[in-house]
């Protein structure tokens, strides 16, 4: 017989320690709450519109909205400065995707609080894009349905609204609402019938050219402004109220440009020479390098400048007579190398700018974006400009015959103070100086007076 003996079960006593229980301020709570969500909103915000910025590069958008003036800074976001940003974006292309993707990624990510629903969403991801279409489509359908909804309502208003003021401007169906017989009624419309007939309005829109005395940058032997330099120059952009008549000489010659009767700068009343320009008049190659200007013949007459500079210019012939200047000082350099210069182009050769009146806050002619070309031009016509509030200024500039005659030029009467300076740097193997007078004179003032 066998004796089994229990074995004792002891049973070790368990000790739970109490969960610390750590109470967060709702205050806290609300904050970290609002910082996480701000910082969501402006790093998805910011990679968005950085990868819109890069991938799109809206240059025409900003061009037709800006520029845009914060009325409350007093501040104004210019076209040249955004512009300076759209071209770092677009040289660091990549870099600019890739740094905009990861501000969107990690607005996101700061929510993320359990990896598991994670990768849940992530799962049901290609199914979800799978039924996408269907989605949309249900979508778009309901939307249609409700778009053509209101528009047959619309269209049904509107129908009433046509046969309402149809009445209502009826001349026979309002004398009949006040009162009077339909013989009267028909009387009184007769005789009114010539009176009622003869209003006529005409509205005449009139497009910016070189011969309607248009302001804006001629990409010359254009008629019309250029929208491209126009652009690239970020005209009347970052100042708007630049009343400019520039002209741009590329590798076409042109036959002639002439440019008269017309006031520049402060000449006339509410005008003023754009910001950071001190010429009224500049007719130039460009400094230092080999793109001058090309010109047969160059007739200044009858202008009136605050003063008038020629420096580095080259003619076989140079002819100053009968100006009237607030100081002169004439450099008659000579040399003998210089031929009589006309340009020709052939049956690629441009017609003729030519512009009669108006007024500019400056006339800028130059060679643009040429570097080793010359811009030629067979005759430039320069005549009765007054201008004032800045310089008139010939430089770089290769001439055949040139003539200054008849101006006026000068502002502080004071003689000793050279106004009319011809620079030793301007040669010529013909010089003929004769009747120009030294005058005490002032500035033209509004609205556009000479004053003598």
């Amino acid at each position: 017989m066998k004796i089994r003996i229990p074995k004792p079960k002891i049973k070790l006593p368990s000790f739970r320690l109490p969960k610390p229980k750590v109470k967060v301020p709702s205050v806290v709570q609300k904050t970290a709450s609002a910082t996480l969500m701000t910082f969501t909103f402006l790093a998805i915000l910011l990679g968005v519109t950085g990868i819109t910025l890069t991938t799109v590069n809206p240059v025409n958008l900003w061009w037709d909205i800006a520029p845009i003036q914060i009325a409350y800074f007093n501040y104004v976001i210019t076209y040249t400065a955004v512009m300076n940003y759209l071209e770092f974006l677009q040289t660091w292309y990549w870099y600019s995707i890739g740094i905009s993707t990861g501000l969107v990624v990690a607005g996101l990510a700061v929510h993320i609080r359990s990896l598991k629903q994670l990768f849940n969403i992530l799962k049901a991801t290609p199914m979800a894009i799978l039924k996408s279409p269907l989605y949309i489509y249900q979508d778009v359908k309901a939307f249609r349905d409700w778009l053509f909804n209101k528009i047959e309502y619309l269209n049904g208003e509107s129908a009433k609204w046509r046969r309402f003021f149809k009445v209502m401007r009826s001349p026979y169906s309002l004398l009949r609402g006040m009162g009077l017989n339909p013989q009267m009624a028909v009387g009184l419309l007769v005789a009114g019938g010539t009176a009622t007939t003869a209003v006529a309005v005409n509205e005449i829109v009139v497009e910016r050219s070189f011969a309607n005395g248009s302001p804006g940058i001629y990409a010359a032997p254009s008629e019309f402004p250029s929208e491209t330099l126009e652009k690239e120059m970020a005209w009347r952009k970052d100042n708007p109220d630049d009343n400019t008549l520039r002209i741009v000489l590329g590798n076409t010659p042109v036959e002639e440009i002439n440019i008269s009767n017309v006031s520049i700068g402060t000449a006339y009343t509410g005008s003023a020479l754009p910001s950071g320009k001190a010429e009224a008049i500049l007719i130039e190659g460009k400094s230092g390098q080999d793109a001058r200007l090309e010109i047969g013949e160059l007739i200044f007459d009858r202008n009136t400048c605050k003063s008038l500079t020629l420096s580095d210019v080259n003619a076989h012939k140079v002819v100053i007579k009968e100006n009237i200047a607030d100081g002169l000082s004439i450099s008659q350099t000579l040399t003998s190398t210089l031929r009589n210069l006309r340009v020709s182009g052939g049956n690629f050769m441009a017609d003729m700018l030519k512009t009669e009146g108006g007024t500019y806050d400056r006339i800028w002619l130059d060679t643009g974006s040429l570097t080793t070309t010359n811009a030629k031009i067979n005759k430039l016509v320069l005549s009765n400009i007054v201008s004032s509030g800045g310089t008139c200024v010939i430089r770089q500039a290769d001439i055949g015959e040139l003539t200054i005659q008849f101006s006026q030029i000068g502002h502080d009467s004071n003689l000793t103070t050279k106004e009319f300076t011809v620079q030793s740097s301007t040669l010529a193997s013909i010089w003929e100086v004769n009747n120009n007078y030294e005058v005490l004179l002032s500035e033209p003032t509004p609205p556009g007076g000479v004053s003598q």
